[in-house]
Formats: C-alpha cells, sequence, structure tokens
C-alpha cells in the first residue's frame, strides 16, 4: 500500500508538472486571471461611438479609396438568437437581415449600401473580404459570409444542419450608394465559415471556424485544439462552377483571415489564442504553409497588418500587427445571447511590430504588446481592429491614427484616437 501511494504520488507531480503550462495558458486566454470588477481599461486620447455600426464582426480598409468597408447585422437581438458564428442557433425563424457599411475615418460617418438584386431570405453576417482589380481601383469586390438558417431543418429531422451557411458576392463602385448581387456561392465543403480573404474576383480563402457546429463537442472543441478545422481557397468559372480544395489543415481552430505584407497570408487560431504566419507555397499552388506562430495572452480573432503610410518621416515605421479578441471568453456563451445587449463583454487588443512576421532566424520582436482594453463600457466584445494613420501634415506633425475597432455583438463600431510613439512602442 505505501509502495502504490509513493507511485501515484510521483504520477500525479509528473503529470502536475506537464500539465500546469498548458492549463495555465488556457486559463489566461480564457481571461480566469483577468476579474471583470478589477479590468483595467487601455484606451486612446479619445474615443469616438461610429453611428449605425450594430454588430458588426468584420472590418475592411480599403487603401485607394481611404474607407473602411463592414458587414453589420444591424440587430442585437436577432444576432443574440441566431449567429451559427457564436453557436447560437436557438432562433432559425428570426435570423437577421444585415447590410454592408462604408465608413469615412476622417468624417467618422457611416453609410449603409442598398443591396441590389438580392433576394436572400436573411443576411447574417459574419467575415468579409475586398478586392479591387489594379486596373480599377474604383471598383470593390466584396465577398461576404451569409448564415442562412437551413429550410431542410426541423426538429424532426436531426440529421439536417441548422445552418446553411454560404458566401454573398456583392460590386460595388466607390461614391455610389449601392452594392450589386453577383451571386451566392455555395460548396460542400463550405460548412462553418468565418472570415474571407479574397484572391481576385472569382477566387477566395475562407475559414471553417469549428468542425462541430453546436453541443458539449463544440466546447471540446475550443478547448482542446485539435486539427480539426480547415482553410478551403474556392474559385469559380466563367460557368458559374464553385471549385473547392483544402488549402490548410495544420491548424487548430481556423478562424480569421489578414493579409502581411508581401502576399503573407495570416491565420487565428481564436481560442488558442495564437498568430499563425502563412505563405503560399507556389505562384498557382493555393496550398499554405506555415512559417511561424506567436501566442498572445488572449483570444486572436480576426487579425490585420497596419502598414504606416508616413514611416520614415521621424525616422521611426510603425507597421504591425493587430490581434483584437474577446477578454474574458469565459463570459461569452451567456452573455452572448443577452437580448438586451446590456451584459458586459470584455475587449483586448494586442499589437506585434512588422519584425514579427519575420521567419525563423531572422530578428524580430515576439511579445505582444498590449493597446486597447475595455471592460464591455465603451466597446462590446472585441472581434476586429483596423489602425488608419492621421497625415501629420494636417495633425502638427504628430503621429497619430485612429484604431478602429468592431465587436460581433457590439450595439457600435468604436474609433480610439493613439500615439503611436506611447501606444505602438
Amino acid at each position: 500500500m505505501a509502495f502504490f501511494l509513493y507511485l501515484t504520488t510521483i504520477v500525479v507531480g509528473v503529470l502536475s508538472a506537464l500539465l500546469y503550462a498548458p492549463v495555465k495558458r488556457e486559463a489566461t486566454i480564457f481571461g480566469l486571471f483577468r476579474p471583470l470588477n478589477s479590468w483595467q481599461n487601455v484606451h486612446g486620447i479619445e474615443n469616438r461611438a461610429i453611428p449605425d455600426t450594430i454588430a458588426c464582426e468584420d472590418l475592411h480598409y480599403h487603401e485607394p479609396s481611404e474607407l473602411l468597408f463592414s458587414a453589420c447585422t444591424g440587430d442585437i437581438e436577432k444576432a443574440a438568437g441566431w449567429f451559427p458564428g457564436a453557436g447560437s442557433l436557438d432562433h432559425p425563424e428570426k435570423p437577421g437581415f444585415g447590410t454592408l457599411v462604408v465608413i469615412d475615418p476622417k468624417t467618422m460617418e457611416s453609410r449603409k449600401l442598398k443591396l441590389v438584386d438580392f433576394s436572400s431570405p436573411a443576411f447574417v453576417t459574419h467575415g468579409i473580404s475586398l478586392y479591387s482589380p489594379p486596373s480599377d481601383l474604383k471598383t470593390v469586390y466584396i465577398f461576404a459570409v451569409n448564415h442562412l438558417p437551413n429550410p431542410l431543418w426541423s426538429s424532426t429531422s436531426s440529421k439536417e444542419p441548422k445552418a446553411a451557411s454560404r458566401i454573398e458576392l456583392f460590386v460595388h463602385t466607390i461614391g455610389s450608394d449601392t452594392a450589386k448581387h453577383i451571386r451566392s456561392i455555395l460548396h460542400p465543403l463550405i460548412k462553418t465559415p468565418n472570415d474571407l480573404l479574397a484572391l481576385s474576383e472569382k477566387e477566395f480563402l475562407v475559414t471553417n471556424d469549428h468542425y462541430y457546429r453546436d453541443g458539449l463537442m463544440r466546447l471540446v472543441e475550443d478547448i482542446v485544439h485539435r486539427p480539426w478545422t480547415d482553410l478551403l481557397y474556392v474559385s469559380v468559372d466563367g460557368n458559374d462552377k464553385v471549385t473547392a480544395t483544402i488549402s490548410l489543415s495544420s491548424i487548430g481552430g481556423n478562424n480569421g483571415l489578414g493579409w502581411g505584407p508581401n502576399r503573407q497570408v495570416l491565420v487565428s487560431d481564436a481560442t488558442g489564442g495564437t498568430l499563425y504566419f502563412t505563405e503560399f507555397e507556389g505562384e498557382q499552388n493555393k496550398s499554405l504553409s506555415v512559417t511561424h506562430s506567436i501566442p498572445a495572452d488572449g483570444v486572436v480573432d480576426n487579425p490585420s497588418f497596419f502598414s504606416d503610410p508616413y514611416a520614415g518621416l521621424d525616422g521611426k515605421d510603425y507597421s504591425g500587427y493587430l490581434l483584437p479578441g474577446i477578454g474574458r471568453p469565459v463570459d461569452f456563451p451567456l452573455n452572448y445571447n443577452d437580448p438586451t445587449g446590456q451584459a458586459p463583454l470584455s475587449s483586448l487588443v494586442w499589437y506585434l511590430p512588422a519584425s514579427a512576421g519575420k521567419k525563423e532566424g531572422e530578428s524580430r520582436k515576439t511579445q505582444p504588446k498590449l493597446v486597447f482594453s475595455d471592460d464591455g463600457s465603451s466597446l462590446r466584445g472585441a472581434t476586429t481592429a483596423v489602425i488608419v494613420a492621421i497625415d501629420p501634415a494636417t495633425n502638427g506633425g504628430k503621429r497619430e491614427g485612429w484604431l478602429f475597432v468592431t465587436g460581433v455583438i457590439a450595439p457600435h463600431m468604436l474609433a480610439t484616437k493613439i500615439d503611436f510613439a506611447t501606444a505602438l512602442l
């Protein structure tokens, strides 16, 4: 008996040592060490709420037009009741009908686009991506996820999934108030689409963020981070034939997508708290390979890269990566479903300098810096962050910019002005 107790003690001690680091990291990512009652807000110089930007999950900066584009559900109650991206599947009978929104980062005004030739019964928005042909930068192709309820599902037909998610393609001309629907894109491999990355007007990348759509195994999937999800390359030919192949399947929890410099593709494992840096394996080969990854002490949702347009004016280049996410995912399952939108959801946004994107063996900085933190009072649950620089010539020579942060279940988008030297160095 003594020997058995001795052996048990050794085994428990060894297992505790082996499991301590990963369990502690998981607890950190889920916010267990960040109690809301002692939350430390980190904001910029001033905050501005962007009007008419309700429940906007994704955001992209269109550099040629200097405008921001988003897709917003527009209704907190409907987003809380039906949004497969968050595992909220209770009310397929009441899906939202969102729209595409354009934001002017200089005036902070938003403008909803009228959707032309779009006969869908619902538009439950999630990730989007933009593409402008090099020869026509005023034309913007907008790919957008649409989480439609599945008309074949019923409470007695459990074999059918509740959602019939697909990708919508619109085209917009800068300066107009419309976006014309071109086609809906469906494929059996597109199951749980989250984010998109447009390669042209006829091809894109899309992440499937979960293997399990709901239930206990979806929660298990968020915790164990096994490579059960995938990232697809999808193309549409001249006859509207849709082809899809798996581009990357080695990452657990494929989630957000973004462009880095030199066609680097950013992929996040949201609840794994990790940003993966990937590259295409060839000009014609649309498979991706991971070059390296960097962890953050929180969820990494939709990553983006800020290319400093005024780099060198003062001898500094503030280009870098933004890693936004929910501050306390432990609160998310319950608070997301609050139809009033009052239950708090905290936010974190991390920054990595451009050197973080360099491959193994090259000099780089790998410690994310916290640039924004909110307890839910100014922004409800960050999902995307984008920096738009302010021209120093119009700003007294000061190197500042607006950090725009969106939330999938937030009543508005937030812009906070940041001093680059203070916030990013």
